[in-house]
């Protein structure tokens, strides 16, 4: 696009300029100076690069197709400011307008991802993917000082929830696609071990707390920790979050997984505590693989337990969770529900407790093979959905004084579980369409 020399030329020009009317006392007294500088360069050579499009080139004819079925007619070249990366700039484009809906547009402002607002694809695409990372305010104030304007919280918002919701648009045909209609997929890797991991986190959204579901699709890849025992860790981690019912998040989850290589993989683990809708979506999307009920999950119930049987803080009861928790790890959940089931309960609210965490410890029994899951290196904690809980929830919903409107949620937690996965050139191509 610009040639080597082209390039030479100008910053020999623009060091000559620095050399013959620029005068600084300090480094930070040039540095403002020559970001000042180069901002305004950068206006006027984009205003002039914009000058040089062929407005013949928007023209589409007498007349075009219009939305609501009539025909909107050329009307004339119109001019709209737009503001870039560079700054403001004007363009000029045909105009057309419908006598039928009396409305009008420029379908080359379409075509150039502008829409209906001023900020040009350059600049949505860097507002969505800052705002998917920081608070609005914090991006309103990093904006300032890098590009030397800021945008308003409530343009952010716009910006965030046009490509979110085209964001989770293409996902949902994604969906259709290779789930309903069965087209085939070019994963993204070959894992030799493919680990689902699903939970839930909670925000304010719409007036009161709701779950936010959430999961991690990762390869497991053989490493040792710290005792030099073989075991899985976390590879290439890809995350899912949505505010919905479990039955569409797990088609959200299966989808991210077959673009993990599901089809390809040898082995194929899914790891969650005991919620009831977890193991649903397990079943239905991913039946026969390594179901692990999460370890430390399974603790807390023997801790609760033994709070209602010994007593909150008692030592007898402190040594017999240990123990309890110890032999579960060590050989399984066979020799904990024998022990429930001979417990003779003292008063009802022990027997109540020994009947819901029987119940519970049968119900997940086979989830709980610990020991056979640590002979194979896997893991059998949920440690990495909960920490994308935190990652993909807490740190951009939970902050201190958030409220959500339930579609503002949606939109960030689709832009930022697309930045966390490394596919920030989503947000940028659908930033052009916006």
């Amino acid at each position: 696009m610009v040639s080597r020399c082209s390039l030479e030329v100008l910053r020999d020009a623009a060091c000559k300029w620095v050399e013959s009317n620029l005068n600084v006392g300090s480094i930070a007294e040039a540095e403002e100076a020559v970001l000042e500088v180069s901002r305004r360069l950068a206006e006027s050579m984009m205003s002039t690069a914009v000058k040089k499009l062929d407005r013949k080139e928007t023209y589409e004819g007498a007349s075009i197709a219009c939305e609501c079925g009539g025909q909107a007619r050329f009307v004339s070249y119109r001019t709209r400011w737009v503001r870039t990366m560079c700054g403001d700039v004007q363009v000029s484009r045909a105009y057309y307008h419908c006598k039928t809906c009396h409305s009008g547009a420029s379908p080359w402002d379409s075509k150039q991802g502008l829409g209906g607002r001023v900020w040009s694809p350059g600049v949505k695409s860097l507002v969505a993917e800052m705002c998917a990372r920081l608070t609005y305010s914090e991006v309103s104030k990093l904006l300032a000082r890098v590009l030397g304007f800021g945008i308003e919280e409530s343009s952010q918002q716009d910006i965030v929830a046009d490509i979110g919701s085209r964001m989770r648009g293409e996902e949902s045909h994604l969906m259709e696609e290779c789930i309903d209609s069965h087209k085939e997929m070019a994963p993204e890797s070959a894992p030799n071990r493919l680990y689902i991991s699903v939970d839930a986190a909670k925000a304010h959204t719409d007036g009161s707390w709701h779950d936010i579901k959430t999961a991690v699709v990762f390869e497991g890849r053989e490493g040792t920790d710290d005792s030099g025992k073989t075991t899985d860790s976390m590879v290439d981690a890809r995350y899912v979050a949505a505010q919905e019912p479990s039955e569409m998040f797990g088609r959200r989850v299966y989808l991210r997984a077959l673009l993990s290589g599901l089809c390809l993989a040898k082995m194929v683990v899914a790891m969650g505590d005991g919620a009831e809708w977890i193991w649903n979506i397990i079943a239905t999307h991913f039946p026969g693989c390594v179901e692990i009920l999460d370890y430390y999950h399974a603790c807390e119930h023997i801790w609760r337990l033994a709070s209602v049987l010994y007593g909150e803080g008692s030592e007898r009861g402190k040594r017999w969770a240990e123990t309890r928790c110890r032999k579960l790890k060590s050989s399984g959940p066979d020799s904990l529900l024998r022990a429930l089931r001979r417990r003779k309960a003292k008063t009802a609210e022990q027997q109540e407790a020994l009947r819901v965490e029987t119940g519970y410890f049968q119900d997940h029994r086979k989830r709980m093979d610990y020991p056979k899951y640590q002979a194979v290196g896997l893991m059998i904690g949920s440690g990495p959905v909960e920490a994308a809980c935190k990652v993909v929830v807490g740190q951009r919903l939970k902050q201190a004084g958030m409220r959500w409107t339930a579609p503002g949620a949606d939109s960030i937690l689709a832009l930022r579980t697309a930045v966390l996965n490394g596919e920030s050139h989503r947000i940028r191509e659908l930033a052009k369409a916006a």
